[in-house]
């Protein structure tokens, strides 16, 4: 098998967050905290090609996206600087490039069939609402009706599956035979900090893990093997010098490998 970069992106920024649409679109979220300011970056998956970069909403720091449906990005505002709780739904269509409607009184919950679902915070529940997509209108008052809403949840959930994805999973010693004997080999005269990282693309075993270097530093590597030959046809250090254990650095999509470098870069791969 063979990996072939296909793409890479890279920012003066920390890389904070990376979704994917169901349309097939790349979305790149960055940070930088000392200005506090956040940027997005818009892709095709596939290629690479831009659809958009380093966007800023009026909101310059604290807000972040609810989900990316098909071709529109749900953002929030914050309730407080610093605290988790969401409040605004903003609707921004990526081809346009244009906030297509917004509105202040609602909580974003789930995005299902083109309708948002969302909620108004009562003295001790809530109120829900669906709202359509594009325009923002008020669809449907589910009033205090949290089975349907429960319900309607769990189709949401269904529908965007994850079964094109593969994400790392924790090295516990139970992994199939070939797969144990090749990571136990290959970490065996390395000094492991953290936990040991895979995953398996048909006969390909995808392995990261974080080494301790001369100093008190970090060294991420990832390493692609061949499972039947044991032969590795893929090596790249991903951070050379980090503080502490940084988990997921690598997952796939498709036939894709993306790997997050230095904090700052994704580097996108194809598999095959």
């Amino acid at each position: 098998m063979k990996i072939t970069e296909l793409y890479s992106y890279k920012s003066q920024n920390q890389i904070w967050r990376i979704l994917i649409s169901s349309s097939e679109k790349l979305l790149i979220e960055t940070r930088n905290i000392n200005s506090k300011e956040v940027f997005f970056n818009c892709f095709h998956v596939f290629n690479g090609q831009k659809i958009f970069g380093n966007l800023q909403l009026e909101e310059k720091f604290w807000i972040g996206i609810e989900a990316f449906y098909n071709d529109i990005i749900l953002f929030h505002k914050f309730a407080k600087p610093d605290m988790p709780g969401h409040k605004e739904i903003i609707a921004f269509d990526i081809n346009s490039q244009n906030v297509l409607w917004k509105n202040d009184k609602y909580t974003f919950q789930f995005v299902l069939n083109d309708l948002v679902y969302c909620y108004v915070q009562m003295f001790d529940s809530r109120k829900f609402f669906a709202l359509d997509l594009k325009t923002g209108s008020e669809i449907e008052n589910l009033d205090e009706d949290f089975n349907r809403i429960n319900e309607l949840k769990k189709r949401s959930e269904d529908e965007y599956s994850y079964n094109d994805y593969i994400f790392p999973l924790k090295f516990d010693g139970k992994a199939e035979i070939a797969v144990r004997n090749i990571i136990e080999e290959k970490i065996k005269d390395i000094d492991i900090v953290g936990d040991v990282e895979y995953n398996v693309y048909g006969n390909l075993l995808l392995t990261s893990f974080h080494s301790k270097t001369s100093g008190e530093s970090l060294m991420n590597q990832l390493h692609a093997i061949e499972i039947d030959s044991g032969k590795e046809i893929f090596s790249k250090v991903l951070n050379s010098s980090l503080n502490a254990f940084v988990p997921d650095s690598f997952f796939v999509y498709k036939n894709l490998l993306f790997t997050l470098r230095e904090k700052n870069e994704l580097i996108v791969y194809k598999l095959g």
